[in-house]
């Protein structure tokens, strides 16, 4: 009989904490699997040790999201993905645990103090919310608009680089132009940039009621006039969005003169129906990602979601995406408008996602557990190369 070459003392230690497990299985393992999916938001169930359903999909989404083999088996890179990304060390009976009280990780639907620091640290560089201590769907636009302006990973999740780039930018002496413009403003708000919001509004025409840097009910008319003309979601929220499509407009031929007061510039580019979709569809950016759900109260998977906004104007769609990629007129990318859906292959399925075109090259989806609904761009380098096509479900958009 041929004797067995021993395991490295190494191989061995990760071997028992961390063995191979699998839909059925159960165990102390399990648990651990439970807990780390569970804090980064991708399982919903019972930390009890039971590996059923539940526990299999969150296995899944988590390895699709990280770009490993879908088969929901956690097995040796799983194993190491999933420590790597909670802070915990892959392997080793003995290591240290990871120091939560320190640097937490911080995502959307934490509570606490952790969450007042970070609210503090984005306000200090120039970002408009109140440090509640709730990271809800303001905070989440705030950090990922923060991420994207500092060339961070735009996942919406606070870990220990976006919060080392966030105490860095706080010890400036006071937040640049840049970074407040990133930020949302709103009505109510006050400063330089409301002041330079309100130069390029008036500049194209839009009338604010006087450059005064306070964000009033005019500016807000004339925001909501712009976002409209401009195919942007007419939200009021002046955003990245809001921001590229007014210096877009500040550097083209001016605007055609209108009558003193009026608001209606270059209006027409984007019915109100689809004003109202994808208006609609950016109030629920980071609601959470619920497979087979389809309302505010389950959350939303992809279809759920295009499915919930457009029956919200009395449009009725099927509910897959595969359903919804057969109705209505299939349109070049080039034609996209505000309102149409946009479809994707994702894990090697055609036309697996779909989310609605929101204009600029973005749209918007309920994406995985982690990120919930979210706002993301075409010409990403994974969705150019996953695109799929489009479909204009609205005559008239």
């Amino acid at each position: 009989m041929l004797a067995v070459p021993a395991l490295s003392q190494a191989v061995q230690a990760q071997s028992i904490q961390h063995p191979i497990i699998r839909e059925g299985d159960r165990g102390r393992a399990v648990q651990h699997a439970e807990a780390s999916l569970r804090t980064l938001g991708y399982y919903h169930g019972a930390v009890d040790g039971v590996f059923g359903s539940k526990l299999l999909l969150a296995v899944k989404s988590f390895q699709g999201h990280y770009g490993l083999a879908q088969d929901g088996i956690v097995g040796k890179l799983t194993w190491a993905k999933l420590s790597a990304t909670v802070g915990t060390p892959a392997s080793g009976t003995n290591s240290a645990s990871p120091n939560f009280t320190e640097d937490p990780l911080l995502r959307l639907g934490s509570h606490g103090p952790a969450v007042v620091r970070l609210q503090n640290l984005l306000i200090e560089h120039g970002y408009h919310l109140a440090a509640d201590g709730d990271f809800g769907p303001v905070t989440y636009a705030d950090v990922r608009n923060f991420q994207a302006s500092h060339h961070l990973a735009v996942d919406g999740i606070v870990g220990s680089e976006t919060m080392r780039a966030l105490q860095a930018a706080s010890n400036s002496a006071s937040p640049t132009m840049e970074a407040a413009r990133v930020g949302l403003l709103r009505e109510g708000n006050s400063g330089p940039a409301v002041i330079e919001l309100q130069k390029g509004l008036e500049a194209l025409g839009y009338s604010t009621g006087g450059s005064d840097g306070h964000f009033g009910p005019m500016t807000l008319t004339a925001v909501l006039d712009f976002q409209q003309s401009n195919g942007i979601p007419a939200t009021g929220l002046v955003g990245i969005l809001t921001w590229r499509a007014l210096d877009a407009a500040l550097h083209q031929a001016p605007p055609t003169s209108t009558a003193p007061g009026s608001n209606q510039v270059n209006r027409g580019s984007i019915s109100p129906t689809a004003a109202g979709i994808v208006g609609l569809a950016m109030k629920y950016q980071g609601a959470a990602y619920v497979f087979g759900g389809n309302s505010p109260a389950t959350g939303f998977d992809c279809s759920g979601f295009v499915q919930w906004v457009y029956g919200q104007f009395g449009i009725s769609l099927p509910r897959t995406s595969f359903g919804q990629w057969n109705v209505g007129t299939h349109v070049s990318e080039d034609a996209l408008q505000p309102g149409d859906l946009v479809f994707f292959t994702t894990e090697g399925v055609f036309a697996n996602h779909v989310g609605i075109y929101l204009g600029n090259g973005e749209f918007i989806s309920a994406a995985t557990p982690g990120q919930g609904v979210v706002v993301q761009s075409l010409t990403s380098s994974y969705f150019a190369q996953a695109y799929d096509g489009a479909v204009q479900v609205l005559p008239n958009s």
